[in-house]
């Protein structure tokens, strides 16, 4: 499939001379760590742009930002390009001039990939890249949110390589303590430190002849990167407290919620190392981006469950299902359907609170807003409802409340932080 290729270039403001090729089906603007194109401007927010590629030209939808959108003086909420405009975000002015070639995008003609299931170009498109990945041995980097179903795609990637024989050995980096993450992947010999009682091989030697899928990289401590780099340059390993190296051979596949080009521009990340990792880079688009699929994603989960072949949701549920932005991604997804495929039509009280929520919020009045800003305002007063109650549930510890909600912690906190400051910044 042909799209519309474009550019960005900041023309005004803390960021001018900037500019950005898009050669993505989609591209986030804004000035949080899971933008494609980061700003510094204070008055734009995390996620304030989305940018989509189409055949006949580029759509702009804002992201329900705190400040607004403009185009010519008018606030702008969803359109598409079909010449150049300069747009206003904040202080800052950005161009997007649109190309006079087209971009070659290539989609797979499977639904399926492993446990993956997307119909929606933008998933068909992911496939492709994975599918075309997963026969080499290239390093692969999954960039999204968290609860996308990237360990999912990794170790579907691993499935169908050629060292699917092998191992597949998970390493989660934000979850092993500092000083023990040099231990955890290289190993260390008896003695090495205090309580190093026995030698024991770290993950890295634990994935020999198969995949080390290290999870969450972007969290890898900077004075660890260059050792996991060194490994993957020279394909060995030294244990610490030993004077010898042994050689591995393992493929690496990486994972992140954070955009490490960005990370790595700005210092927050060794670009080396980033480089090393990115060989094969695919982002992960949030389900929120293709709700053409939740439908398909969520029968295939209650036929799972159900041991059912047919089994199938009500259509009241299926629509609140595809209305519903799932800020916990795929993750929070699976919560509710397992609600729902145990406790049947009670499992749909989270979404009955959604209208609720929505009728309070004006009802009929809501029809004097485009269809974005009404369903934002709906899902804003929700939030406002429900996540102090949960937090109630979990006696305030917000780890524990992100669990009872099924949704990823990053994300409990983000929409917790919204709620609490009385801001709508996406």
């Amino acid at each position: 499939m042909k799209l519309r290729a474009a550019t960005l270039t900041v023309t005004q403001g803390p960021d001018a001379g900037r500019s950005a090729k898009i050669d993505q089906p989609t591209f986030v603007v804004g000035v949080g760590d899971s933008a494609d194109f980061r700003l510094t401007d204070p008055a734009v927010s995390r996620e304030h742009l989305r940018i989509s590629l189409g055949p006949s030209g580029v759509r702009i939808r804002d992201e329900g930002s705190k400040n607004g959108t403009f185009l010519g003086g008018a606030r702008v909420h969803d359109m598409t390009l079909s010449s150049d405009a300069a747009l206003v975000l904040g202080s800052t002015t950005l161009t997007v001039t649109l190309s006079t070639t087209s971009i070659d995008l290539p989609l797979s003609t499977n639904e399926r990939f492993g446990d993956a299931i997307g119909t929606s170009l933008v998933m068909r498109h992911l496939f492709a890249q994975l599918e075309r990945a997963a026969v080499s041995d290239l390093t692969v980097l999954l960039e999204g949110e968290s609860g996308v179903g990237k360990d999912v795609l990794a170790r579907a990637i691993h499935g169908k390589s050629l060292r699917a024989q092998g191992p597949f050995v998970v390493a989660d980096c934000s979850a092993i303590p500092e000083h023990l993450i040099e231990s955890e992947l290289f190993g260390h010999e008896r003695g090495a430190f205090t309580g190093a009682d026995r030698a024991r091989r770290g993950v890295v030697e634990e994935a020999n002849g198969g995949t080390l899928f290290l999870d969450e990289v972007g969290e890898l401590p900077l004075d660890m990167q260059p050792k996991l780099l060194r490994m993957m340059e020279q394909r060995e390993v030294r244990p610490v407290g030993s004077n010898a190296s042994r050689p591995v051979d393992v493929r690496v596949l990486a994972a992140t919620n954070r955009r490490l080009a960005e990370a790595a521009r700005t210092g927050e990340f060794r670009s080396d190392l980033f480089y090393r990792l990115a060989v094969v880079r695919v982002a992960v688009p949030p389900l929120r981006e293709h709700a053409e699929d939740v439908l398909p994603i969520a029968r295939s989960m209650l036929r799972s469950l159900k041991r059912d072949p047919h089994a199938d949701f009500p259509p009241d549920i299926a629509s609140l299902l595809v209305a519903y932005s799932w800020p916990g991604n795929i993750r929070e997804l699976r919560n509710v359907v397992e609600r729902h495929a145990v406790l049947g039509g009670d499992a749909k009280g989270l979404f009955d609170e959604a209208v609720a929520v929505s009728r309070a919020a004006g009802g009929d009045d809501l029809a004097n807003l485009t269809y974005h800003e009404a369903r934002k305002l709906v899902l804003d007063r929700f939030d406002e409802q429900y996540l102090p109650r949960v937090m109630d549930r979990a006696d305030g510890v917000v780890a524990k409340a992100a669990e009872l909600a099924g949704v990823a912690r990053t994300s409990f906190y983000r929409m917790l932080e919204r709620v609490q400051s009385g801001t709508r910044d996406s």
